[in-house]
């Protein structure tokens, strides 16, 4: 900032109105060097933690204009594709486990989807409670961003159901999904100065919302727009239209379900890669070194049934092995060495 105001142009210099908007949100009374100080820290120490907080909420563009403290402008994007997702039965879950079981819940759940996510290289722009949004085709071109969300949310599906409502009552069952999404043009922007949040405006939004509320348990629910881009970037995708419907604020539209009976979707977990998640997460993890474990092929049916499979030995696991389960919906794996089942 002080950079900027020395700049022999004039013309280029922030005004007064803007410096006090750059400045405003700073307490005077604590700098950085006395936080690094009463914390037991360099101060180099201090700025990276709080860098690598940005890097993680934040687009890298944008935590760097943050840091630099710069004005964020709106961006226009003329395409992307918007998923959403909540837990089937949300509100009687939360009424029966404690307040701690069902953070923990969701915290389980969630750490599956943010490495999936990372896996699709797609951008997780927030959750709310057991909603989950994440987009693609935003931070860098996806000629196959629509393609990608409808490959997500499969496994975003497989993995939910093998995720334990309760890790200690099994009689509880396991997460199921509830999943949207729709592709269009939208605008990004950071919004607020306080715990400021990078936001998604635009009907893309509420159009991949109203998919996710209006779809059904375990099922994967697309627009028009959506569907079209899908079959487009991939042909292996088979879609079912479904009956043309009401949606609230939008009208009569016809939209489609992802046919998973003719999809068969295949999950690989990486025992010491989930340890790592869920050891930084909750220190009470235990400290055993896990087995690298491959799960598993899943080819939805009509009827479900669930199948527990045992990690084997490390000295007789196979890495590039997979095990083929012709069973839908939940799938178990009990990972004693990490000591969850996942």
């Amino acid at each position: 900032i002080m950079k900027e105001c020395w700049h022999h142009d004039p013309d280029t210099r922030p005004t007064f109105a803007e410096l006090s908007r750059r400045l405003g949100h700073i307490d005077p009374g604590i700098s950085r060097v006395s936080v690094a100080k009463a914390q037991g820290r360099s101060l180099d120490e201090g700025a990276g933690v709080g860098s690598k907080v940005l890097d993680e909420v934040f687009p890298p563009h944008i935590a760097e204009a943050l840091r630099q403290g710069k004005k964020i402008e709106p961006e226009h994007f003329d395409c992307v594709t918007i998923f959403f997702s909540d837990i089937v039965g949300f509100t009687d879950i939360s009424g029966t486990l404690l307040p701690e079981e069902v953070c923990d819940m969701l915290d389980r759940l969630y750490v599956k989807l943010d490495m999936l996510a990372d896996k699709y290289e797609m951008f997780k722009v927030e959750t709310i409670g057991d909603a989950y949004m994440a987009v693609t085709n935003l931070l860098k071109e996806q000629h196959d961003h629509a393609a990608r969300v409808a490959k997500f949310a499969q496994e975003a599906i497989v993995a939910a159901n093998s995720t334990l409502v309760h890790k200690d009552k099994p009689e509880l069952g396991s997460i199921n999904l509830r999943v949207g999404f729709h592709s269009g043009p939208v605008v990004a922007n950071v919004v607020g100065t306080k715990n400021p949040r990078y936001c998604l405006f635009g009907d893309t939004v509420n159009t991949a919302s109203r998919m996710e509320s209006n779809s059904e348990k375990n099922r994967i629910h697309l627009s028009d727009t959506a569907a079209k881009l899908v079959a487009r970037q991939d042909a292996s995708i088979d879609l079912e239209p479904r009956e043309k419907m009401t949606i609230k604020g939008k009208g009569v539209m016809q939209t489609y379900f992802l046919k998973q009976e003719q999809q068969t979707v295949k999950v690989t977990l990486d025992a010491k890669q989930l340890e790592v998640r869920l050891e930084s997460r909750r220190s009470s993890r235990l400290s055993r070194k896990a087995s690298s474990c491959s799960v598993v092929s899943h080819t939805p049916t009509a009827r479900p049934s669930q199948a527990t499979i045992k990690s084997p030995p490390s000295s007789r696991l196979n890495p590039a092995a997979h095990v083929t389960i012709a069973t839908p919906t939940t799938i178990v794996v009990d990972m004693d060495d990490l000591g969850e089942t996942v």
